[in-house]
């Protein structure tokens, strides 16, 4: 479903019109009266800011009503998700996705690239092949791209990706000027969290945590429905967070860390290594483990053990109800979930709730829908002023 010329652009509302939006992706559709409590604001300023969307087109009145509801102010409104277009990538070392959503983060279509080297004019002629695939004949409102790296909420630089080798790479811009399509980038974890929360099964949760395993160890928080950041873009760092007092090092020197018992490296490592087995990966050290190898199941145990004590830190330290793990390395839960919730229990303050606990199949696919999440969010939030509509 296409745009209608008079149907505006997110990024063209004012802060009043993009706060309703905002609250009716989140939450579903929703009656003024719900809308006015949840943003705090007065009946008839609710109905003064609602009124030009729905007579543009952007947002309509659900026509089915609940007995209890007279009159106007009952009737639902209900966001035309489907007339707004974004684009997400996520980049990887060896491959690029790309997916086209609406603005409700459904997936209309997806593609992917190989790379046969992380070299910028590669990675970035990449990502246009994929753009200029999915945009098809209607228009993109925005382009995000989600990337390891210590990128803000809302960047426009590559900074400090170990991966591509990549640091004060203005990606955001050489893809704007090459696409003509609003861009932003931000960091893959918190791009993932914002399509948890905006659609995926975080919906309807104001506070959660999404804790990834894979390549790396991420994490994004939501606190209030906000996705958080922090100042310098940092928010989230525990790779290097210490669960053991012993154990193996990571790549740094780091002993009893995340990262040392987390990561697939480390996994297939520790493994692979007493076995003589350079080349094991994930799924043969899985395949180990379910034959009953001790090394393979002591392995994972400790992974398990690792994972279970960064969700009691979260636990203890925000209070988060909800733990939503995800990421290519999940397949460790099973042979570590046992490990896992008995370091949970151990590690959990005595007055903290211990959290719910959900394992999230997330192939790469999801991240880059994600980071089509943060592209609307972008133009919800924080639009650049010269990309948008005149008010």
């Amino acid at each position: 479903m296409q745009r209608r010329a008079d149907v505006p652009r997110l990024g063209s509302l004012g802060p009043s019109a993009r706060a309703v939006v905002r609250t009716l992706l989140l939450a579903g559709p929703l009656s003024r009266a719900e809308l006015a409590r949840r943003l705090e604001r007065s009946p008839a300023s609710i109905t003064k800011t609602t009124q030009p969307l729905v007579t543009s087109g952007l947002i309509r009145e659900d026509v089915a009503q609940s007995a209890e509801s007279r009159g106007r102010p009952g009737a639902p409104l209900v966001l035309q998700a489907a007339l707004h277009r974004f684009i997400g990538v996520k980049v990887t070392a060896d491959e690029v996705y790309a997916v086209r959503t609406d603005a409700a983060g459904q997936v209309e279509a997806a593609g992917h690239r190989r790379l046969p080297d992380v070299e910028e004019s590669t990675v970035v002629a990449q990502i246009l092949e994929l753009v200029n695939e999915l945009r098809g004949a209607g228009e993109i409102q925005a382009l995000g791209v989600g990337l390891a790296g210590r990128m803000s909420r809302f960047d426009d630089t590559v900074r400090a990706n170990p991966f591509l080798g990549w640091d004060q790479v203005p990606l955001a811009r050489v893809l704007e000027q090459a696409t003509g399509i609003p861009t932003v980038l931000s960091e893959d974890a918190r791009a993932l969290t914002a399509g948890v929360q905006w659609s995926g099964p975080g919906r309807g949760m104001s506070d959660l945590a999404v804790l990834t395993v894979g390549v790396g160890v991420g994490l994004g928080i939501v606190i209030e429905d906000r996705v958080l950041a922090g100042p310098s873009g940092r928010v989230g760092r525990i790779g290097h967070m210490r669960v053991a007092d012993s154990g193996p090092a990571c790549e740094r020197g780091h002993r009893g860390c995340a990262s040392a018992f987390l990561t697939t490296a480390a996994i297939t490592q520790g493994i692979g290594v007493p076995r003589g087995r350079a080349d094991l990966d994930l799924d043969g050290a899985l395949a180990l483990a379910a034959d009953g190898d001790a090394v393979a199941l002591r392995v994972f145990a400790d992974a398990g053990h690792a994972l279970g004590v960064l969700i009691a830190q979260l636990a203890n330290t925000l209070g988060l109800p909800a733990v939503i793990l995800a990421g290519d390395g999940l397949g460790m839960l099973a042979h570590g979930r046992p490990a896992l919730d008995a370091a949970l229990a151990d590690h959990l303050d005595p007055h903290a709730t211990r959290p719910t606990v959900v394992a999230f199949s997330s192939g790469f696919d999801e991240w880059a829908r994600g980071a089509a999440v943060v592209a609307c969010q972008w133009m919800l939030v924080d639009p650049p002023p010269h990309r948008t509509d005149p008010a």
